[in-house]
């Protein structure tokens, strides 16, 4: 029978050869800034479940797909993940802000309410760390601050097309404050349609008002 044979080698027949496949296994390479954004879009998920004081670290951790020892490497602590996760919430307002072409309308205002199943889970969210603000020094002044870009967003969106822009910035941020409030304690009886008409109604005098558009 036909053999293999290499100087000091035994004979093997070649129909029993073994043969080793060797398979370099590369590492995946993990960007640090996304993993870091999807733990914390995670953590938005399982805040709106649990609240900030019903989530653990292995809540997120699930919804996030990785294990507590990965959320660990990137958040020093649960604080850290928390504070993460109402900054991704607030970078998604600032967004919708920043896509706003011209001068805001009542429409395009409606748009920062829980129109849908995404925005109602990033309200819980907002709710939840407004609700302990109170009661916190260092989440009423994360809080405090959020409100003051907030107003510079809408402020500087608004300087070209009244002569009040703070004063509208100030109201629009009151009035989608308390409409986002109610309708995200009762999502079930707002609908879309309801929460739209529910900002003509507010913001509608203020907008004619300033000679600002509703549509």
């Amino acid at each position: 029978m036909p053999t293999g044979r290499t100087p000091g080698s035994r004979n093997i027949p070649l129909d029993a050869s073994v043969f080793f496949i060797i398979m370099v296994i590369m590492p995946k390479i993990v960007d640090p800034e996304e993993r870091r954004n999807a733990i914390a879009s995670a953590a938005v998920e399982a805040i709106s479940r649990a609240g900030l004081d019903g989530v653990k670290l292995t809540d997120i951790a699930r919804a996030a797909g990785v294990t507590t020892g990965a959320v660990a490497h990137y958040f020093p602590d649960k604080d850290a993940v928390l504070a993460a996760a109402l900054e991704t919430v607030c970078a998604r307002l600032f967004a919708r802000i920043d896509e706003i072409d011209g001068a805001p309308t009542v429409e395009g205002i409606a748009l920062a309410l829980p129109l849908d199943p995404s925005d109602l889970r990033d309200w819980r969210v907002w709710l939840a760390y407004w609700g302990r603000a109170p009661f916190s020094d260092s989440l009423r002044e994360i809080h405090r601050q959020y409100y003051l870009d907030i107003e510079a967003a809408l402020t500087a969106k608004l300087e070209r097309h009244t002569d009040a822009p703070g004063e509208v910035a100030r109201a629009i941020i009151a009035a989608v404050d308390g409409a986002g409030t109610r309708i995200t304690l009762e999502p079930d009886a707002w609908p879309a349609d309801r929460q739209k008409a529910l900002m003509h109604q507010l913001l509608g005098p203020l907008f004619q008002q300033h000679g600002l558009l509703s549509d």
